[in-house]
C-alpha cells in the first residue's frame, strides 16, 4: 500500500480532482493516520471540502482517538450528502 502512497503523490497536480481524495483513502488505508492533516494542509485543501474529504479525514482522527473533531466532520460530511435530512422524513 505503501508504494501506491508514494506514486499518487508523485503524479502531478493537474491530474484529476479524485487524486485529493484517493490519497486521503490509501494514507488510512496503511494505517498512515498521522500524515492525513499534513497532507490536506500541503494539497491546500480542506477536509470539508467535499463528503469524501471529511469522511476519511474524520476516520484518521477516529484512529488516534481524536473523537470529537472525527464526530464534527463527520457530521459535517452527513450535511454534504444530506444537506436537509428532516426533509425526507416529511410525510405527505
Amino acid at each position: 500500500m505503501g508504494a501506491s502512497i508514494d506514486i499518487y503523490q508523485k503524479l502531478p497536480k493537474s491530474t484529476i480532482d479524485s487524486l485529493d481524495k484517493n490519497l486521503l483513502v490509501g494514507l488510512v488505508s496503511a494505517g498512515r493516520t498521522s500524515e492525513v492533516q499534513r497532507t490536506l494542509d500541503s494539497l491546500r485543501v480542506k477536509a470539508t471540502s467535499s463528503f469524501e474529504l471529511a469522511y476519511n479525514t474524520a476516520c484518521s482522527l477516529i484512529e488516534r482517538e481524536k473523537y470529537k473533531d472525527a464526530e464534527q466532520l463527520l457530521l459535517s460530511a452527513q450535511r454534504q450528502v444530506c444537506p436537509t435530512p428532516n426533509k425526507l422524513l416529511m410525510i405527505s
